[in-house]
């Protein structure tokens, strides 16, 4: 059952007794415990049935005692448990005969923000009828781009390929903070517009001119002056753009150039982007960037960017990480 399918189910108002949330998105458990705190009780409800707990506070003996007890003028009581990957497993363990005959009155939502061990997950799947177990896996980064797209899409804004990968590169994988910034593209852009990077920069701060997809492009498409100068600003801007995000953003990409190498005479484009992770419209940009990089050039980029990475960290390096961006983008350029 996906994030979303949970969210259907309860705005039909179908609930369970128990919801395990784990996993190693944190975004998803957020998404779902918010609108399970929301959904269920009306606001005048939730001053005496809901009742939330952390878990390095919590006491399950004494949780177990308040599930049993019954609402106070309402159908349910809703009792949230944040931060239960704070709890030592073996300790859920006295939740065991509770989870076997659940309280139908009472909700009891458990935020485990990590991946279960087998055991726990065991333990929560006794009892399907009445335990809804959600594992949210962390998205890989080349599902990232799609993600946004389909998020504002929910608004009704459309979004290239091209900038939703300018800014998963610029924001990460922390999913968050990415819809953290989304949602302030989606207060400022009209339903049924087209997001455009000015509204990017201005409304999530990634420059539309030096940016690491730009970077890239330049990178491939042997513009030396262009990622130099893309570089200068980096180096200048290292609070915004570190040299670590650069050499990872970097290293995926020619990760994926090595296997569009190996394979591009061999299959055809949907075999070489399924074994790529991507998907087949990103291709062109690999079919270009291979007519400028064959595979010994881009195993010494793999080279480079191992080194620094370690000068970065300050092995046998004093420089500084701004100095390093700089010197790294030129001799990949100058290979």
């Amino acid at each position: 059952m996906t994030h979303t399918d949970i969210i259907k189910e309860v705005n039909k108002k179908v609930f369970r007794p128990v919801y395990f949330l784990h996993g190693a998105e944190s975004y998803f458990i957020d998404v779902v415990s918010h609108h399970l705190a929301n959904s269920i009780l009306e606001p005048a409800e939730r001053e005496f049935n809901q009742t939330v707990i952390y878990g390095r506070d919590a006491k399950l003996s004494d949780l177990v005692s308040t599930l049993k007890c019954f609402p106070m003028m309402s159908n349910y009581q809703v009792v949230i448990l944040k931060e239960a990957q704070d709890i030592k497993d073996k300790e859920f363990e006295q939740l065991a005969h509770y989870l076997a005959n659940p309280q139908p009155s009472s909700i009891l939502v458990i935020c485990y923000k990590k991946e279960a061990g087998k055991k726990l997950q065991a333990l929560f799947q006794k009892n399907p009828a009445a335990v809804l177990v959600f594992n949210s896996p962390a998205l890989k980064e080349n599902a990232l781009p799609d993600w946004i797209i389909k998020y504002l899409s929910q608004k009704k804004i459309a979004c290239s390929p091209k900038i939703a990968q300018i800014i998963t590169g610029s924001l990460g994988n922390d999913m968050s903070k990415i819809a953290n910034e989304l949602d302030k593209v989606m207060l400022n852009v009209p339903e049924g517009g087209t997001l455009t990077m000015d509204e990017v920069e201005a409304n999530i701060g990634i420059s539309k001119k030096y940016n690491s997809f730009e970077l890239q492009d330049a990178i491939t498409k042997n513009q030396k002056a262009k990622a130099l100068e893309i570089a200068s600003y980096f180096a200048a801007n290292t609070r915004e753009v570190s040299i670590f995000a650069i050499i990872g953003i970097l290293n995926s990409f020619f990760e994926k150039l090595f296997i569009y190498l190996q394979l591009k005479n061999s299959k055809s484009n949907v075999d070489i982007a399924n074994e790529m992770g991507i998907k087949s419209y990103y291709l062109d940009r690999f079919a270009s960037a291979a007519s400028s990089f064959n595979m010994k050039k881009v195993l010494d980029i793999f080279k480079l960017l191992r080194s620094y990475d370690l000068k970065a960290k300050g092995v046998d390096c004093i420089a500084s990480e701004g100095e390093l961006m700089r010197e790294m983008i030129y001799k990949i350029v100058h290979l």
